[in-house]
């Protein structure tokens, strides 16, 4: 049972991660001028799930 809970921990972690770096590209993206008006709020709203989900899974599996 304490694997399961550490897999998800890390998995939440690895969420939060790649919703940063999601964050992180689409900023740099928008003001080195890569990206377009559309592509902006898709990458935002898929980091922000990600982010979400990572955090959710993260405080799960650290508190039971």
């Amino acid at each position: 049972m304490r694997k399961n809970r550490n897999t998800k921990t890390k998995i939440g972690e690895l969420f939060l991660v790649l919703g940063t770096g999601l964050f992180v590209v689409g900023a740099i993206g928008f003001i080195a001028g890569y990206l377009s008006q559309e592509q902006i709020p898709a990458i935002g709203a898929v980091a922000l799930i990600f982010v979400g989900a990572g955090a959710s899974m993260k405080r799960r599996g650290g508190f039971k």
